[in-house]
């Protein structure tokens, strides 16, 4: 398993930004989808899988579209990615012990679960808010910082 951001979650963070930018009002799929050089049908799944996270509620009708549910300052880069690609790991044996059997044996899987760590713990101290927001997070004695 790669450690890779996918498309899909490159999309699903630019639909995001599109709707924070749109401050509380509906946004159409099909509108955000061409702002943001997404593919409609691509962009109509990721709908589906941020309203099932809970990030996005649809409203229907002439004036419906997507709104955003979450505050934004709250959105973290961790629950974001994790609610359209799935689980983020450096190695599969560090999120599903069950993938191998040999997991309390193997000199490595400690340094899975570590690095796994310090992943979840970086991608969950930056939200959305402070990207749009031009902040720029890097990382500081194991933790993340903005400037």
């Amino acid at each position: 398993m790669a450690v890779d951001i996918s498309r899909r979650t490159d999309y699903a963070i630019r639909l995001i930004a599109a709707l924070i930018q749109n401050e509380g009002r509906p946004l159409s799929v099909r509108k955000a989808a061409a702002q943001n050089e997404v593919p409609y049908a691509f962009a109509r799944n990721i709908q589906h899988n941020l309203v099932q996270a809970g990030l996005v509620h649809s409203v229907r009708g002439a004036y419906g579209g997507m709104l955003l549910a979450v505050d934004p300052a709250e959105l973290t880069l961790f629950r974001l990615i994790e609610a359209v690609q799935g689980p983020l790991s450096v190695a599969v044996c560090a999120y599903d012990e069950s993938w191998c059997s040999r997991h309390r044996l193997c000199q490595f899987h400690k340094v899975w679960e570590g690095a796994n760590a310090l992943l979840r713990d970086y991608l969950d101290s930056v939200s959305i808010q402070q990207l749009l927001d031009g902040k720029k997070p890097y990382i500081s004695g194991g933790s993340a910082e903005l400037l």
